[in-house]
């Protein structure tokens, strides 16, 4: 159910290169130590954890539309997860958990950015598109559950310190699986429809930025 510890910190750099940073509407980091297969519709059931949802807290000072989001996960570079089933919830539920659900659906999985391995984990960032959630200014939950075919995704711990959530057997509580963040990021362009690295839909964008400035000089 656990991942052995693993020690990449250099990877992390990868990982931040690989988002948008002008796109990026909230990002919690990788912190590649440890990871957790509970959150997949594969592993969850086995160890008694029914319909489990990892979620992330995140506060937005403005509005905001998201269009896709990303996940870190370990895995055994086979098998990878074929879809993830998300949420957006308010974080107005007791103690301040996850509450009103705003958005939910379920989206398939567009392309990975690798990241390295170690101990025989391939480490990715898993990418997909969702129709556009429009969010209001304020904290919410971002919640995420991976339809897998096998044990072997582990979702990765976030880089930040607090705000995990977890899902299971009908109610929330803190933290996910005793950590106190995970590995989710979400963006206001749409993501590539084919495997691929987040930076190389940047560079498309930013071409075609360049391209419609130069034939208004024209």
């Amino acid at each position: 159910m656990r991942m052995r510890p693993i020690a990449v910190a250099a990877l992390l750099l990868g990982l931040a290169s690989a988002g948008a940073q002008a796109a990026t509407i909230y990002d919690s980091g990788t912190d590649i130590t440890d990871g957790n297969c509970i959150f997949n519709t594969n592993c969850g059931p086995a160890f008694g954890f029914y319909d489990d949802y990892a979620a992330q807290m995140f506060t937005i000072g403005s509005n905001a539309v998201v269009m896709s989001a990303s996940y870190g996960v370990f895995n055994t570079g086979a098998n990878l997860p074929t879809a993830i089933n998300w949420q957006f919830l308010l974080a107005d539920g007791m103690g301040g958990l996850p509450g009103t659900v705003v958005a939910s659906g379920s989206s398939g999985t567009l392309g990975t950015t690798y990241i390295g391995s170690n101990y025989g984990y391939s480490i990715d960032n898993h990418f997909f598109n969702m129709p556009s959630v429009a969010l209001s200014a304020g904290t919410y939950y971002f919640a995420v559950q991976a339809v897998s075919p096998i044990f072997s995704n582990y979702l990765a711990w976030g880089g930040v310190t607090s705000g995990a959530a977890e899902y299971y057997n009908g109610a929330w509580y803190a933290n996910y699986q005793g950590h106190a963040s995970i590995s989710v990021a979400l963006y206001d362009v749409t993501a590539v429809p084919e495997p691929s690295t987040y930076a190389m839909l940047l560079g498309g964008g930013a071409l075609l930025g360049l391209a419609a400035r130069r034939r208004k000089g024209v």
